[in-house]
């Protein structure tokens, strides 16, 4: 029986046959201020490129000059606060982008975490909603490119894509980490089976062929065997013909 990374490998190879080269990219969420962590993850991630979501209404000035000498890091906006909107006890899960308040309260709301971003990180900052919990109404995505987004990353597979369009959904499809058990390494396995699923579906046209494969960590949550996890996938990516890392700029339009 094959191994996880062999099964990686195996996929990989079928992409070498078609004369073809996986694409993915790297998200991190829920970042607000520098730290060890951040450092790590900063490091590990200057060849492969990183999209880092910061919450707007809790990000440190210092975070500023911790991140400003990443040429293939760019900043994407997490929300607002972070906080919850929906009604507990209904099973509804937890929402900051919902209808819940109202889409002019949640509009409004990004706009001001948009501008405070931009004055903290300037060129640095990618005009891109990652929605907290992975939750945003469809209304809500349908007003971001009428106020300068330029996209929204979200969890799971798209059906369609429009690679001619200038607001581009992107999203994450592997998640190293169980949350349900604790914050913790959810294992190769489980993980690499993510990863291995999407880029299958992409060569064989059950998912959307041009949809980026996105790998999404918490660097805040990471254990030392999630961080081992890492930085044995950036280095296999780096090294196989049938894959490579892109940066966030090429991801959502080659937008500076």
């Amino acid at each position: 029986m094959k191994t996880p990374w062999q099964l990686l490998d195996s996929e990989l190879n079928h992409w070498v046959a078609d004369d073809k080269q996986a694409t993915l990219w790297w998200r991190d969420d829920d970042a607000v201020a520098p730290g060890p962590k951040l450092d790590q993850l900063i490091k590990l991630t200057r060849t492969t490129g990183l999209l880092l979501a910061v919450i707007p209404a809790n990000a440190n000035p210092t975070l500023a000059p911790a991140v400003s000498d990443s040429p293939l890091l760019r900043i994407a906006q997490h929300g607002y606060a972070h906080i919850n909107h929906a009604p507990r006890g209904q099973g509804l899960g937890a929402w900051e982008l919902g209808l819940h308040r109202g889409e002019e309260a949640v509009l409004n709301e990004l706009l001001i975490g948009r501008e405070r971003l931009n004055a903290l990180l300037g060129e640095q900052f990618l005009p891109v909603i990652v929605p907290p919990w992975n939750r945003i109404a469809p209304e809500v995505v349908g007003r971001l490119k009428g106020v300068n987004y330029v996209g929204v990353s979200a969890f799971g597979a798209q059906p369609t894509l429009h690679p001619n369009d200038d607001f581009v959904v992107a999203n994450a499809h592997c998640d190293p980490i169980s949350w349900k058990g604790g914050t913790v390494f959810a294992g190769e396995e489980k993980t690499l089976t993510q990863l291995n699923n999407h880029l299958a579906a992409r060569r064989t046209g059950v998912a959307n062929e041009a949809e980026h494969t996105g790998f999404l960590t918490h660097h805040i949550d990471l254990d030392q065997h999630g961080w081992q996890f890492c930085e044995k996938l950036a280095e296999f990516i780096g090294n196989h013909a049938g894959a490579k890392w892109i940066a966030p700029v090429d991801v959502f339009k080659g937008k500076p």
